[in-house]
């Protein structure tokens, strides 16, 4: 047998004496954009009102018809972008409205910065209907966009709250990540001296400045799921539970994409099948919340038969009741992952935890690659 070397037996139990928890992240693999970054490529529906288009200096064809179905922010007319995202239930959300208004009244009636720096709102996890009450109810001066199946949001690495606001410089290379804020900002004069600093700053510098790396490691940190693999597997199999069967076996299977999924061989009668359970991890969708932890099982037909909260939680960080809970299995029961719905606030939500419900239901609609990567196993025919 040969010896394992002292270096790679020192790190390997620093990791169990120091990392012994399981850190989760589902599809969340993406690093969290940083100043220096370029905002990624990405388009946008076009539910803009005329106004709106206006104001972002978006190309128009004649008679003030907008070119496309889609717009990017590379068509924003600006030397200087505030993109903010936000979630109309997020309460620093909330209280960071007025702060932005008057920061958008500031820049408007500065004949210096006007028409150089736009703002543009994105609202993680809401959709039309909820972006367009939340501008109303605050008064927002500025478009607000939807983003309800969260792609936006994912597509800078999901950063884990709100608000979160990005400065972007236009240069010639591309949309340059000047800074960010991250959370309630009450002053709009701390926030208009760092976009002046924006708009003024070397990009070749900002380009080759070092990532950092805070973000990241704060995703991490929120995303701590503190049961072992052991105690995973253990909850996988109590999520398969039912006096219709016996669980016969439960394991740990990784697909051809990487992700992980506890398969458990059950016995009905004479006949045996699969049944599988997915935990799902997802950052919170504001600075103040938690992460949302729980296991979605499904069967060998792709029918969910089964949601089985780790860590779900409503307003103030409260864990849900079980009345709570069995309306999300009411909702979720006897769906197959094979067909995503969307979330609908007003039928959906749970009281005063409308953010969890919708990343619950916003991971279940993500499921699909699970069943291509279990076919491609060999566990459904």
């Amino acid at each position: 047998m040969k010896r394992i070397p002292i270096f790679f037996f020192a790190v390997w139990m620093l990791a169990v004496l120091f990392f012994p928890f399981n850190f989760s992240f589902s599809k969340e693999k993406d690093r969290v954009i940083t100043p220096g970054d370029f905002f990624p490529e990405f388009s946008f529906p076009m539910t803009l009102s005329k106004s709106d288009v206006e104001y972002l200096g978006i190309p128009q064809k004649f008679f003030g018809l907008v070119k496309g179905d889609t717009f990017t922010l590379k068509d924003v007319k600006a030397d200087l972008m505030v993109v903010e995202f936000l979630n109309k239930y997020c309460f620093s959300c909330q209280l960071q409205a007025p702060v932005m208004n008057q920061l958008f009244s500031m820049v408007e009636k500065d004949p210096q910065l006007k028409g150089k720096i736009k703002f543009l709102g994105i609202a993680a996890g809401n959709n039309q209907r909820e972006a367009d009450s939340f501008r109303a109810e605050k008064q927002i001066a500025f478009p607000i966009i939807p983003d309800s199946k969260f792609l936006a949001y994912e597509a800078i690495g999901d950063p884990g709250a709100t608000p979160f606001t990005i400065f972007i410089r236009k240069t010639d290379s591309g949309l340059l990540v000047a800074r960010i804020k991250i959370g309630l900002t009450k002053e709009p004069e701390n926030i208009l001296r760092d976009m002046n600093d924006s708009l003024r700053a070397d990009w070749n510098a900002l380009m080759k400045q070092e990532k950092d790396p805070s973000l990241q490691q704060a995703k991490v940190q929120k995303l701590m799921l503190r049961y072992n693999e052991d105690e995973l597997s253990k909850k996988a199999q109590e999520s398969m539970l039912s006096p219709k069967w016996r669980v016969l076996r439960v394991a740990k299977v990784i697909l051809p994409d990487g992700e992980g999924i506890y398969a458990g061989e059950i016995q009905t009668g004479n006949q045996k099948s699969y049944l599988f359970a997915k935990l799902a991890s997802r950052s919170p969708t504001c600075d103040i919340c938690h992460a949302t932890h729980f296991f979605f099982t499904f069967n060998e037909k792709r029918m969910i038969i089964n949601f089985f909260p780790l860590q779900v939680t409503k307003l103030d960080n409260l864990p849900w009741d079980a009345k709570e809970i069995e309306k999300m299995k009411q909702r979720l029961i006897g769906r197959s992952i094979l067909q995503p719905v969307d979330f609908d606030p007003q039928v959906d939500a749970i009281s005063s935890a409308t953010m969890t419900a919708a990343l619950i239901v916003d991971s279940i609609n993500k499921a699909k690659t699970l069943y291509d990567g279990l076919k491609s196993k060999g566990y459904i025919k």
